[in-house]
């Protein structure tokens, strides 16, 4: 309003034509008279510093960016040290009789302790035993004892004898003689044998194992002794061989009935045995005694 009284009053009267014009034209251009040279104002004054704000704002970014962050430190946490508590035993009281006091408890601080490897012991083996060979002594030659007449108690009944049995005593003696063998020769050395000796044959102390019967033989009782009730006890000594069987060359007759010496030996030859095992674990000879009673009850 303020403009327009200004142009009515100083405008010349040809400018009313302008005046009319101004006043033709809406209200709304009026109030945007203004208008462009403030905008212009607004942006010469601001845009410089708009674009150096925007400058500055990317430089900033862009170093951020170009700076990156430094890797966190890794935190390295310390291992617990292990207290061992070693418990001394108390010492035993002294002679005295006074008690001595205590030990004190000892800290060992150790680092962590390695697992031990396992080492598997070698086995060792065990030495054999070696056997004793102990030297042999050769048996001593038993006297010659006198044959009894009472008869013993522990023997079995023996059938009766048989035709054969006094046959058997080839180059005998009749009667036979007090040591002799069947086969011996009148005048020969009492208990020898026909051939040879015991060689290396074993006593029942020397061997690990002695000898058990397979097989007993009874034996028949001589004719001519049964007619003269002639009754007793001969023993006689064999050796069993490594086949368990009697070797009848060294059979001879450690106790002597004449009458029956005869059949107690044939008897005993047939007899089996278990082997004898010697001190070293090895088949071995054994010389045994064998009693065989004959008994007319």
């Amino acid at each position: 309003m303020r403009v327009r009284t200004i142009l009515n009053f100083e405008l010349p009267e040809p400018a009313a034509d302008a005046a009319s014009s101004v006043l033709a034209q809406p209200a709304g251009a009026l109030f945007r008279m203004g208008d462009a040279a403030g905008v212009e104002g607004f942006w010469s004054r601001w845009s410089g510093a708009v674009v150096v704000a925007v400058v500055l704002h990317a430089v900033v970014v862009a170093a951020g960016l170009s700076v990156s962050p430094a890797s966190p430190k890794k935190v390295v946490r310390e291992e617990p040290e292990l207290v061992l508590l070693a418990f001394a035993a108390p010492p035993p009281p002294a002679g005295g009789g006074g008690t001595q006091p205590a030990a004190k408890k000892e800290v060992q601080r150790q680092a962590r302790p390695k697992p031990a490897k396992r080492v598997m012991p070698t086995p060792v083996p065990r030495p054999e035993p070696v056997a004793e060979v102990k030297p042999e002594t050769p048996p001593e030659s038993e006297p010659v004892v006198e044959p009894e007449p009472a008869p013993e108690p522990a023997a079995a009944e023996v059938e009766p004898a048989s035709a054969s049995s006094e046959a058997s005593a080839v180059g005998g003696v009749v009667g036979g003689v007090v040591g002799g063998v069947v086969g011996g020769t009148q005048g020969g050395i009492v208990g020898s044998t026909a051939i040879g000796g015991t060689g290396d044959a074993l006593t029942l102390k020397q061997v690990m194992r002695p000898p058990t019967v397979l097989k007993q033989v009874r034996p028949d009782y001589p004719r001519l002794a049964k007619q003269r009730n002639i009754q007793g006890v001969v023993v006689v000594r064999a050796i069993v061989g490594t086949d368990g069987r009697v070797e009848q060359a060294h059979t001879r007759v450690m106790r002597s009935v004449p009458a029956l010496d005869a059949a107690a030996i044939a008897a005993v030859n047939q007899w089996h045995f278990t082997p004898a095992l010697g001190r070293s674990g090895r088949l071995a000879r054994v010389m045994i005694d064998i009693p065989v009673n004959f008994s007319l009850k």
